[in-house]
């Protein structure tokens, strides 16, 4: 299995002074947003290159990193990882989250940090959108499924980072 780096989701306690510095400082911009989290990227193939969700100014410093993202190449790729990962002799909770424009899985390393292993799905998706999704379902389910969520959102639109790479 071959991971590429994705993103960064980090919990923060003063989301516009965060935004002023990735956005005036380093040049981020703005890619979506809604419920308090925030997406930002500087690729127009990447919804986000960093996102950022603001949380209680008391929150532990520990939280701050609510994960790490990894893309891989394929569902088969991120259906065989859920495999090894509930059938270990140490499982692990693993929560197969799908946002619309991926179909992910969730769990955490041995120190409790957060990890997500995604693959693109053919669609763009507004965010933040969370829904689980059934690992036992076909690719054809799977799709329906996806595809109901997006059509509650609206319009259906292509996947621009699958789009920009062909």
């Amino acid at each position: 299995m071959s991971l590429t780096w994705s993103h960064a989701f980090l919990n923060v306690k003063n989301l516009d002074s965060m935004l002023t510095f990735y956005t005036e400082i380093l040049g981020f911009k703005v890619t979506d947003s809604g419920d308090g989290f925030v997406f930002l990227s500087q690729l127009d193939d990447e919804h986000h290159q960093i996102a950022f969700r603001e949380v209680e100014a008391d929150v532990a410093a520990t939280t701050r990193v609510g994960h790490f993202a990894f893309r891989v190449d394929s569902l088969d790729t991120v259906l065989e990882l859920h495999r090894t990962l509930t059938t270990a002799d140490e499982p692990r909770s693993v929560a197969p989250i799908t946002h619309g424009n991926t179909w992910s899985i969730y769990f955490s390393d041995p120190e409790n940090n957060g990890i997500e292993v995604f693959c693109d799905t053919p669609w763009d998706a507004r965010q933040p959108l969370g829904k689980p999704w059934n690992p036992e379902l076909s690719r054809a389910e799977l799709e329906e499924y996806t595809l109901e969520l997006l059509r509650e959102q609206g319009e259906v639109r292509a996947n621009r980072r699958l789009s920009h790479s062909n």
